[in-house]
């Protein structure tokens, strides 16, 4: 059934896909966003390959190809996954890729998840990379669109309350989400902070991790105010780079960037030869 590890006390089998470059060369973890598969970053992948990197790519437990579903049972949230499923990728990379720096790179979730780790172990030998990711506190969005993330908490804490797990794409919203995850991703839409997860946070300013953040124009999922508002966490001054959608302005930039991964490569390249 090919290489997995287990995550939360064996409850989810968690498989994993490698892409080998180079010995020595980064190996790239990429996090993939909410209810995104991880056969959807295959491309990104293969640019990153070509680019010299080496990857592993996994999907969030049970989502994907990882089992089972989450459920009223079968439950995690953000925690759990800094503390145990990071770490398991970490081993994962420096069993496979003995002596690549490790890269976290993160899309939505997976950066506010990548951005957290190095926040919280600010000497943990990671760099992270944030793609079209944020702090999603209502105040970085303007207008009407400031109702979007509170109200979208309150509707999944309901849904969880009752279901026991989010039932996201019979909604139009990620996959089958767990309950927990859901509620930690609630909290801070409402208060833009982190405390709830109880862990210590290195201040910025004292926080060595090497950090790129890179804004898709056009995303609404993902404006610049709470790119930066997450980069904060990890950088002191906060620098997020901006540049343009590669796809249609029909197509949703928070994602549609996977269509099209070649110039963010291109920027991921150029920024790791500079650190």
């Amino acid at each position: 059934m090919g290489d997995a590890f287990t995550f939360a006390e064996g409850m989810f089998r968690c498989p994993f896909t490698l892409y080998s470059a180079q010995a020595g060369a980064p190996v790239m973890i990429v996090m993939p966003a909410l209810g995104v598969a991880a056969r959807k970053y295959h491309a990104l992948a293969e640019a990153l390959l070509a680019a010299g990197c080496n990857v592993l790519l996994a999907d969030w437990p049970g989502q994907g190809a990882s089992e089972p579903r989450p459920n009223r049972r079968f439950d995690y949230g953000y925690r759990d996954l800094l503390d145990d499923f990071v770490p398991k990728l970490l081993a994962v990379a420096a069993q496979h890729f003995p002596g690549s720096a490790p890269v976290l790179l993160g899309h939505s979730l997976g950066g506010h998840i990548a951005t957290l780790y190095a926040a919280a172990n600010p000497r943990g030998g990671v760099k992270v990379i944030g793609v079209a990711c944020g702090n999603i506190h209502y105040r970085h969005w303007r207008g009407v669109r400031r109702l979007m993330t509170p109200s979208a908490a309150l509707t999944f804490n309901l849904l969880t309350a009752v279901l026991g797990y989010l039932p996201g794409k019979a909604i139009g919203f990620a996959g089958q989400e767990a309950r927990r995850l859901m509620r930690d991703w609630g909290a801070v839409a409402w208060n833009g902070h982190f405390q709830h997860l109880g862990l210590v946070l290195s201040p910025a300013a004292n926080n060595p991790t090497p950090a790129l953040y890179i804004h898709i124009e056009g995303d609404q999922f993902a404006p610049l105010a709470s790119t930066r508002g997450l980069a904060e966490l990890i950088q002191q001054p906060v620098q997020v780079h901006c540049m343009p959608s590669p796809r249609p302005p029909q197509e949703n930039p928070h994602s549609a960037w996977l269509r099209a991964p070649q110039a963010v490569v291109e920027q991921i390249h150029g920024w790791l030869a500079s650190v």
